[in-house]
């Protein structure tokens, strides 16, 4: 039995709030192939492994300050990724400009990863691939109308710095 007092909710103007959240910690996915995962993101996304174990490994991308962990489940994950199932939809990464969207279509290409045109919407310009497994991948540099109409940020030209 605890003997401290349970902290008081938050509140502002006698209102409950959420505490605060720093951001992602990592994110988790379910892969049927390990090693051709742990392949796709340290080779082709740039990503360099930090853990490995028999059927896990976690991957860190410094600059973006993004851990995956990547798991197999014990070798028990069988078919591959869904987006029109419910849970994930697509995992979006943050890139900088559209300069360097660019230079992902050539790194992509130059590893002969199928990957879409890069697209431009109201919100900013897309580029997708998909990972091992499906797993569907979106490079994305937001627009800054849409960060600062939208989600109320300013944002650099072409920066990305909302994302973080």
């Amino acid at each position: 039995m605890s003997t401290t007092a349970a902290a008081a909710p938050l509140t502002v103007d006698d209102q409950a709030v959420a505490p605060e959240l720093q951001g992602f910690s990592h994110l988790g996915l379910t892969v049927a192939d390990l090693d051709r995962a742990v392949d796709f993101w340290c080779t082709v996304m740039g990503f360099r492994c930090v853990i490995q174990a028999e059927d896990l490994c976690m991957v860190w991308q410094p600059e973006a300050r993004l851990a995956i962990g990547l798991t197999t489940h014990g070798g028990s994950a069988v078919g591959s990724f869904d987006e029109s199932r419910v849970g994930l939809d697509h995992l979006a990464l943050a890139v900088q400009d559209l300069p360097t969207l660019e230079a992902w279509v050539l790194r992509f290409d130059e590893l002969s990863v199928q990957h879409s045109s890069i697209t431009q919407t109201d919100a900013g310009h897309h580029l997708n691939v998909r990972a091992p497994d499906a797993i569907a991948i979106e490079l994305f540099v937001i627009g800054g109308d849409f960060a600062s109409s939208v989600l109320g940020v300013e944002v650099g030209t072409g920066s990305a710095d909302t994302h973080h």
